[in-house]
């Protein structure tokens, strides 16, 4: 039905298609979330080597935005807010201005928006089949969806294969000292990021207390957690039980919080947002895997990251059904300290 009604929008809408051109006008398009968007910055920054003189604009989400922020790869940003098809509808008469020729759509979770990108009338749109909501048609150029990593997915879609894959952040002078007021002078600073936003990624609060306990005990380590506001409660729970811990969640903007990870020594982390920030901010890192899978969505060509990882339990995975992550039980904080331990000054 709702298919139906975005068919009818396309009958009704614009015909004109914008014809590529020597210069292209590039639409990327990335709105959901804080993973999902620094996996394309290494298609942007590719897409602006191999268009010097293109212009390049993103479409994105608020936290898009925040992560896209003084990227020198792009001209400009447009943000698409809730609820989605009011807020797409609003900016069409200005995407068709901009005479996009060229749409390259990374991800996109709201239905509205691949009808809106055609709309504005780029005669290339490129994506991956089976990941669009039954919207595959207005692909004009679909791509097969094969087991890469997302970064990697992205490359391919922008025709930019085999680019470098390093993601990135551009922070600003003052948002790098800002971070300083919520670090301890301390001399070993480990981050823990107890939470995800799926508790099916989530291990278990107990084994982090216990851990953090460890590492503060042989190591003389301080733990900072980190967290979203509705991590905080998790947080303050877990710092509370670990001598000398400090939780900062819940106090931080997006991008204070990737100045304040960038500081730290290491970063323990599930498979959340906060675990592609380190990637991308340099932080040696050990992050901790079992339902989902890090060839996918896991350290991808770097060196500072590392995976502990166990097999899933449940075949097949009932992914956001699963309130108890027992596969995740699998992962002990003893094998976890053996990890973490050979990544920290004897």
């Amino acid at each position: 039905m709702k298919n139906a009604l975005f068919k009818l929008l396309l009958a009704l809408g614009p015909k004109k298609k914008h014809p590529r051109r020597e210069h292209p006008r590039i639409l990327i398009v990335s709105t959901t979330g804080l993973g999902d968007s620094l996996w394309g910055t290494p298609a942007a920054r590719a897409l602006r080597k191999k268009y010097p003189k293109g212009h390049i604009t993103l479409l994105t989400s608020p936290i898009g935005e925040a992560l896209f922020r003084n990227n020198p790869n792009l001209d400009e940003i447009f943000i698409v807010k809730n609820p989605t098809l009011f807020s797409s509808l609003k900016l069409l008469p200005t995407l068709r201005k901009r005479k996009f020729d060229t749409a390259y759509i990374f991800h996109l979770s709201q239905r509205p928006i691949l009808p809106i990108v055609s709309l504005a009338g780029p005669s290339k749109i490129v994506g991956t089949v089976g990941i669009n909501k039954g919207l595959d048609h207005l692909l004009t150029d679909p791509i097969k969806l094969t087991h890469i990593h997302e970064i990697e997915r992205r490359l391919k879609i922008s025709g930019c294969e085999n680019s470098p894959a390093q993601m990135e952040l551009f922070l600003t002078e003052e948002e790098n000292h800002a971070c300083f007021s919520y670090l301890p002078s301390h001399s070993l600073l480990i981050g823990m990021h107890p939470g995800a936003k799926d508790k099916f990624k989530q291990w278990n609060p107990k084994h982090f207390i216990e851990l953090g306990r460890k590492l503060t005990r042989e190591k003389g380590a301080t733990l900072i957690i980190t967290g979203d506001k509705s991590e905080a409660p998790l947080a303050s729970e877990i710092a509370a039980h670990i001598p000398g811990a400090v939780s900062v969640a819940g106090k931080l903007p997006v991008r204070i919080t990737a100045a304040l990870i960038e500081k730290l020594d290491l970063f323990i982390t599930n498979d959340t947002g906060p675990m592609h920030i380190a990637f991308a901010m340099g932080t040696p890192t050990v992050a901790f895997f079992s339902p989902t899978d890090p060839t996918l969505c896991g350290p991808y060509k770097i060196s500072h990251g590392e995976v502990i990882q166990k097999p899933r339990s449940c075949t097949p995975c009932i992914r956001k059904k699963c309130l108890s992550p027992f596969c995740m039980e699998q992962i002990s904080p003893s094998a976890a300290y053996e990890v973490i331990d050979a990544h920290l000054p004897s």
